[in-house]
């Protein structure tokens, strides 16, 4: 068994973590690596960030002890799959002599680089790592587009679900949307709030909002509190998704994941023109939206059921793009030619 380590910015909760890291274990494990997972912040840290909306400093401090003494413990010949950094709002400097005696392939689902943009000893510091790296996983694009000049070694992956529990849930009977995230990401599904509100006085439907921690004025919203069970049956309930984001750099560099369980569930979708998802929903599986009016006339053009129905087969067909499984394959041959 070759051992590897996977250094991650949380544990199971963390969506990122879990989704880039996590779930690809078992697939790792029969390609004969022997993994072990840490997780700088832990699900309390979340839990917490999600109820209050602040970032604690002590939590922080918390897992800087936690992370150094991880390190510390880590043998140099082990290889290391890192989430964005090893050490978060730390300098490069801190990380350099760890990182310098072992191989290591940097992990990306969104652009975080512009968190430091506004720090001059913290901006340059995922570029100094990426220089370094053995390779670079990028979720999108415009990641992709951010790192070539700093590292050739790239795989392009995007953030794909993984399978869907089975559920008994019937298909509603009304018009149903869903959206899928975290109270954190829910600030995006607010930027269309205004859209949602004249669409729901012109049509009949409802909201499913599963991970969100707010219902939308004037919509008839349904806030259910996240979980695999619940996100699988909320999908199944559904007639369509949607993905609203604001045009800002850092939304430009997220990865399009709602989109991808859309389809994966054979939803058809509505989704803001930006970043990776103008790469992913394609006019047969999906309607992109930009202004206020134009996401009225795709959720009315959605709530016909013909429509739906034809733009329905097309996410289904275009989810064969983006499986578990040939992720998995890209993921090990990639680690495997890197480290």
């Amino acid at each position: 068994m070759k051992p590897l380590t996977m250094w991650t910015r949380y544990a199971g909760l963390g969506a990122s973590s879990r989704l880039r890291f996590m779930q690809f274990i078992p697939v790792l494990e029969r390609a004969g690596y022997q993994v072990t997972c840490d997780n700088f912040f832990d699900d309390e840290y979340l839990r917490n960030l999600y109820l209050s909306g602040s970032k604690s400093l002590t939590a922080l401090f918390r897992a800087w002890g936690r992370r150094r003494d991880a390190m510390r413990r880590s043998k140099p010949e082990i290889p290391a799959l890192i989430e964005y950094e090893l050490l978060p709002y730390l300098p490069y400097f801190m990380e350099k002599k760890f990182l310098a005696r072992r191989k290591y392939v940097l992990n990306f689902d969104d652009d975080v680089t512009v968190r430091y943009r506004k720090f001059p000893h913290l901006r340059r510091k995922y570029f100094q790592l990426a220089s370094h790296a053995a390779g670079v996983i990028v979720a999108n694009a415009v990641l992709q587009e951010l790192f070539a000049p700093y590292n050739r070694n790239i795989l392009y992956l995007p953030t794909v679900p993984p399978p869907l529990p089975e559920t008994s849930v019937a298909k509603a009977e009304n018009f149903t949307l869903v959206w899928i995230g975290t109270p954190v990401t829910f600030a995006f599904l607010q930027e269309r709030r205004r859209a949602l509100q004249l669409a729901a006085a012109q049509l009949d439907f409802k909201l499913l909002i599963v991970g969100g921690n707010a219902v939308i004025p004037g919509v008839d919203c349904e806030l259910i509190p996240w979980s695999e069970t619940a996100e699988a049956a909320a999908l199944a309930r559904a007639h369509a998704g949607i993905m609203p984001l604001p045009d800002t750099p850092f939304a430009r560099g997220k990865s399009a994941y709602k989109l991808l369980r859309y389809m994966q569930a054979g939803l058809p979708a509505v989704a803001s023109p930006v970043g990776e998802n103008c790469r992913v929903l394609t006019p047969e599986c999906g309607i992109l939206a930009q202004s206020d009016a134009e996401w009225v006339a795709a959720l009315t053009a959605l709530a016909d059921r013909k429509k739906r129905q034809q733009l329905a087969a097309g996410a289904h067909a275009a989810r064969e793009k983006y499986s578990f499984a040939a992720a998995g394959e890209k993921l090990v041959g990639f680690l495997a030619r890197s480290c």
